[in-house]
């Protein structure tokens, strides 16, 4: 089976297909980014196959594995909903009939980084799936009685920033300055690897507003851990591009907070006159109110 890899077609999948790269270089797996299935437009995110079969990944999310998996990642403003599932299920059989492959030869793996509770609540009653954690935070197992795909559902935001998985949840835009300093930590002790740097740099970025608002409470040993994150962005530039968007937030956060004062002078205002002041807002749109 030899397929073409194609380039991820957007930023957050790019750089999750390299940190599966990174996490599986140690094993012999064949890892095809974009598989197309037809000669239309119908690829799969990512797919990875064992070439041994029989080992184990020391990975929480990855020990899920069999000979060939299917990988679907949604990003931080991708929605996985019950049409992404359908079409993934699509993939799955398309995939099947391509291969010659039994369905006990395939998984399916779904990585989301927001929960998707809406998806979860239509496969358990109108689906009659069955979810069921695993001993794994951010690990579900999607199960049925009837034939269908060997799944689970990763939630990169609900795995451990401490365990094996940590690469994986790494993938996100809402890091906490506590799990964003514990990721730089992790990544120290990896940085020589060419395979990760840039997406760890990337990532970075991604969530520099909260990394940078919480400089003033690090230790002398988180500061002296992010001076290599400093010095690849003088280096690369982008330390000017954090400064130029700096500038722009606190532009915006300026006129938010100059917009809600004069709403509650408003509101003030009115309220001395007599008016019902929670009448009012009941009536104007949210952003108003």
């Amino acid at each position: 089976m030899q397929k073409k890899a194609k380039k991820p077609r957007n930023k957050w999948t790019q750089w999750f297909v390299k940190i599966i790269e990174f996490i599986l270089r140690n094993y012999k797996v064949e890892i095809i980014p974009e598989y197309q299935l037809y000669k239309e437009p119908m690829r799969i995110d990512i797919v990875v196959v064992k070439l041994l079969e029989d080992v184990v990944i020391k990975n929480s999310v990855m020990e899920f594995f069999r000979k060939h998996n299917i990988i679907e990642f949604k990003g931080p403003t991708d929605i996985l909903n019950i049409e992404a599932f359908d079409r993934v299920l699509s993939y799955f059989y398309a995939y099947l009939s391509q291969n010659s492959l039994s369905p006990q030869d395939v998984t399916v793996t779904f990585i989301s980084v927001k929960k998707p509770l809406k998806l979860l609540e239509i496969l358990q009653k109108e689906r009659e799936f069955e979810i069921i954690p695993s001993k794994q935070s951010g690990i579900y197992y999607i199960k049925s009685l009837i034939r269908t795909p060997i799944m689970q559902l990763v939630v990169n935001s609900e795995l451990s920033v401490s365990d094996g998985a940590w690469l994986v949840n790494s993938i996100r835009d809402n890091w906490t300055f506590q799990e964003g300093m514990e990721l730089v930590r992790k990544f120290e002790k990896t940085q020589d690897s060419n395979l990760l740097t840039e997406v760890m740099f990337e990532l970075y970025t991604a969530n520099i507003f909260t990394m940078k608002e919480g400089e003033d409470e690090m230790t002398r040993n988180e500061k002296a851990a992010m001076k290599f994150l400093d010095s690849w962005a003088v280096k690369s530039g982008r330390a000017q591009e954090w400064e130029q968007e700096g500038i722009q937030i606190g532009e915006l956060r300026g006129e938010q907070r100059g917009m809600q004062r004069a709403k509650q002078q408003i509101f003030a205002a009115l309220q001395q006159q007599g008016y019902d002041i929670n009448l009012i807002k009941s009536k104007l749109p949210q952003e108003f109110a």
